[in-house]
């Protein structure tokens, strides 16, 4: 998550050392993005198993001991409830980021881990202010509780890996790309996004990328009677932060449609992954007819749609105004959606919720 990504780096530049704790298995995708002063810690996911059921345990009594920390984040379920004992055993600040309402988990067994680890919460950071208030009310805590925003917009860096993304994945030389990254899956609308295919123009064609080979294969098979030679690209090769950038940035816009599966849809916002990378690299998007997403049309940095048949009239229209829409999405982030503006508010939130401050080393 780009929010969160960004915040740590962003605490390292101010001098902090950070114990980085992921959820997953070694990966060396990391080493280029983050400083030397981050230190990464992988807990490995256990192979599924009885004693999963202990997992809270588990980690309680594995990090009661830990105590050279002076202020703890926490992001996800699993991350706030660590977070939280962290937190408490060090008597430092808890900064709870939150990214995905608990009922997107359908009120699993960590709803609850994480509802008590929000109540301990001395701030909470969301993507977008706009989620808060249902957030809260989730999660039922009061809606007076400190909180700050911080854009999940990715920080795009100068010097990027340059592809040859035509011979990558067999385009021809006059295709006028259109890009859909992300998960592969029915509430992401691939399947009306396919039916529309027919209607595009000509030399418009759409590039679907997959983090995971696994996932796309087998979507493809079910979804082999919407193809269309020569119009439909597969791109399955996992992507590092710098060539997925390259490829949004090599795309005319991106897509990011959704089918409206609860609130954490619904609440969107800014926190939309791909839809706020496109942004970013000054790419327009085709994007649900969410309120939440009003801010699309409002600052023209793409189109929303209500239906799979206004899809293709909204690419002809993108086409025809590509300079005016790359203008327009690269000064909203400039004015609207800066991740260093947003930092600096919240470093000042953060303070006067705790009176910690992160501009000042504590030796």
């Amino acid at each position: 998550m780009p929010f969160a990504l960004n915040s740590i780096i962003a605490l390292a530049k101010q001098g902090w050392k950070i114990d980085l704790y992921l959820w997953e298995a070694f990966s060396s995708q990391y080493q280029d993005l983050l400083p030397d002063n981050v230190f990464i810690k992988y807990l490995q996911e256990p192979q599924p198993s009885p004693l999963n059921r202990l997992r809270p345990d588990w980690l309680r009594i594995r990090f009661q001991f830990s105590s050279n920390y002076i202020c703890v984040f926490g992001l996800g379920q699993i991350g706030s409830y660590l977070a939280s004992i962290l937190a408490k055993k060090n008597n430092a600040p808890f900064i709870y980021f939150n990214d995905e309402f608990p009922s997107q988990w359908n009120m699993s067994r960590w709803t609850q881990f994480e509802k008590q680890a929000a109540k301990q919460a001395s701030l909470i950071v969301v993507p977008d202010s706009r989620r808060f208030q249902p957030l809260c009310q989730e999660l039922n805590i009061s809606i007076e509780t400190p909180h700050a925003s911080l854009p999940n917009i990715p920080k795009i860096q100068q010097l990027e890996s340059s592809i040859n993304w035509h011979d990558r994945l067999n385009l021809p030389i006059s295709a006028i790309p259109f890009l859909n990254a992300g998960s592969l899956a029915d509430w992401s609308q691939v399947p009306e996004l396919l039916s529309s295919i027919p209607y595009w123009e000509e030399n418009t064609v759409l590039i679907l990328h997959s983090r995971s080979s696994g996932e796309a294969e087998s979507y493809r098979r079910q979804l082999l009677h919407l193809d269309r030679p020569g119009k439909i690209f597969w791109s399955y090769e996992p992507l590092s932060e710098p060539d997925l950038n390259s490829l949004v940035a090599f795309c005319l816009g991106s897509f990011a449609l959704y089918r409206n599966m609860g609130p954490n849809i619904e609440h969107m916002g800014f926190s939309s992954g791909k839809l706020m990378r496109s942004i970013a690299r000054g790419r327009p998007v085709i994007t649900s007819n969410f309120s939440s997403l009003s801010f699309v049309t409002e600052h023209q940095v793409g189109i929303q749609v209500n239906h799979p048949a206004e899809i293709a009239e909204a690419l002809k229209k993108i086409s025809l105004n590509k300079d005016f829409y790359s203008k327009q999405c690269l000064n909203f982030c400039k004015h609207f959606v800066s991740f260093e503006n947003a930092w600096d508010k919240f470093c000042y939130q953060l303070r006067e919720a705790t009176q910690f401050n992160l501009n000042q080393l504590i030796s």
